[in-house]
């Protein structure tokens, strides 16, 4: 049994049938909720902006055109509903750094796995928001940069500079640690 694209899901929710949102739901929870955790470092505030991003996609599925991808289409408003919180609170870059679990899913992991992992944590943490959103989405969601353009409205040049930049940044936040 073949699933159905995300595209004809979006088409289906578009005509009413609001299962397709529930298995579009399913497909992208995860993903959308570790991008808002590793932006927000909270655990709540991230299921808010997940509900939220759900609450749009909804809301706003009439304005998606069949000419864009739906990945970054989704992406575009999960970062639209990460910047309005934001805005209202600035809550994000005030956080205190040291407070960040790092919960390893292998247990055997060794301390000094552990140690890199927490340094590295620790210095996409100190990045401005945008710029965490830039590696968030680079390395972690393993974003195109033709999608990551698409997700804020910009050029495939800029979207690839916006990275170089968020990279440079990232390295001299860890240039006096060990990694």
């Amino acid at each position: 049994m073949n699933d159905p694209s995300d595209e004809s899901l979006l088409e289906q929710l578009k005509k009413g049938n609001t299962k397709s949102l529930g298995i579009l739901y399913e497909r992208y929870k995860t993903l959308l909720f570790n991008y808002f955790l590793r932006c927000t470092r909270d655990y709540d505030t991230s299921n808010d902006l997940l509900m939220e991003t759900f609450e749009r996609i909804y809301k706003y599925c009439h304005s998606y055109k069949a000419i864009k991808k739906v990945r970054p289409w989704i992406f575009q408003i999960a970062t639209n509903v990460l910047k309005d919180a934001y805005k209202k609170s600035n809550q994000f870059d005030s956080i205190d750094v040291s407070a960040i679990e790092i919960k390893m899913v292998n247990s055997q992991e060794s301390m000094n796995s552990n140690y890199r992992n927490k340094q590295l944590l620790e210095a996409i943490a100190r990045l401005k928001l945008s710029q965490r959103n830039i590696v968030n989405m680079y390395y972690l969601l393993e974003m195109s940069y033709e999608d990551i353009a698409s997700t804020e409205n910009i050029s495939i040049n800029n979207a690839r500079i916006k990275v170089c930049r968020a990279l440079k940044e990232l390295k001299k936040l860890l240039k006096n640690s060990e990694l």
